[in-house]
């Protein structure tokens, strides 16, 4: 199947590992097809492209890539709407954003996405406030001075 991102162009990619968000992500609750495609090379940033909007594509990271200690906890009706019998084999992502400053790169820990590849069902989970920040720097210890 061959779709359209405004980012990398026409794409070739297999039906089989759609995502489907049954809410959509917040902000955007009518588009409910993503797939996850390569960023760049060799890179832990990937681009979250949604099926039916060339132009609509998070880049999203695995926050264990930068922050060891994040932590997710899924209530149990997270858990039934995933249909997921336990947390281990979900994948976690956050929504990047890359400002002109690549250094100033921040991650939304606060509203992170929660995908089951066996069913391929995903929702944006909303943490506590108090937890995590919507704004955290991921390049924290490599920032250059200002």
């Amino acid at each position: 199947m061959k779709i359209t991102s405004a980012r990398l162009g026409q794409v070739d990619i297999d039906p089989a590992k759609i995502l489907t968000f049954p809410d959509g992500i917040i902000g955007f609750p009518d588009l409910k097809r993503y797939i996850l495609l390569p960023f760049v090379d060799d890179s832990p940033l990937q681009l979250l492209q949604a099926v039916d909007e060339p132009g609509l594509a998070f880049v999203v990271i695995d926050p264990l890539v930068f922050l060891a200690e994040y932590r997710l906890d899924l209530s149990a009706e997270d858990m039934a709407y995933l249909k997921a019998p336990d947390a281990a084999g979900l994948i976690v992502a956050v929504i990047v954003t890359i400002p002109e400053d690549p250094y100033k790169m921040t991650a939304n820990l606060q509203g992170p996405l929660v995908f089951n590849p066996e069913t391929r069902l995903a929702k944006q989970v909303v943490n506590d406030p108090g937890t995590y920040p919507t704004r955290h720097a991921i390049l924290a210890d490599n920032v250059e001075p200002t």
